[in-house]
């Protein structure tokens, strides 16, 4: 994490003026935080999760194939079922998680430039057009941050439903 903020920071000192006149501080400055705060928990949770369930999975395995080999055989039909599934939320759900990523930049920005403009905003009575874009960039944010929770809360009981079709055979 340490090693991204210091490239993204290098990156940024040699963008060139223009990048700054396309793209708000507060959107940058979200980038910096809250995207590599989100790969910094997903790499530190993926590879607890990854050297656990390898381990398991080897573990479990060999112990179905002591046990009964024909059951392990269709045990392990179940997992290119599951695998279907699995990619089908995941490719639902990216199109949401990046959204949520994209207007939390947005959302971020719209913030910080209203904030640190305040008094500009004020002096020319525009309080109820940057409430509007604020509830609009919000609103865009809710609605793609409920669909990529929903589907990826989708994946734990299709798994268990897979599962039972899997317990059935």
């Amino acid at each position: 994490t340490y090693q991204l903020r210091k490239d993204i920071s290098e990156k940024i000192n040699r963008m060139p003026l223009t990048y700054f006149n396309r793209h708000n501080n507060g959107e940058v400055l979200s980038r910096m935080t809250n995207d590599v705060d989100l790969v910094s928990q997903t790499l530190g949770q993926s590879l607890t999760q990854i050297v656990t369930s390898v381990t398991m999975v080897i573990g479990v395995l060999i112990m179905m194939l002591r046990i009964n080999v024909i059951l392990t055989g269709v045990a392990l039909i179940v997992i290119p079922l599951s695998m279907v599934f699995i990619i089908l939320v995941i490719k639902k759900s990216q199109v949401y998680f990046k959204n949520q990523q994209v207007y939390l930049g947005h959302l971020n920005g719209h913030i910080e430039e209203m904030y640190g403009g305040h008094i500009v905003i004020k002096a020319f009575n525009r309080e109820a057009a940057s409430m509007k874009t604020f509830n609009e960039y919000n609103e865009t944010l809710y609605d793609s941050a409920w669909k990529a929770q929903f589907l990826s809360g989708m994946m734990m009981p299709i798994m268990g439903f897979v599962g039972n079709v899997g317990y059935v055979l």
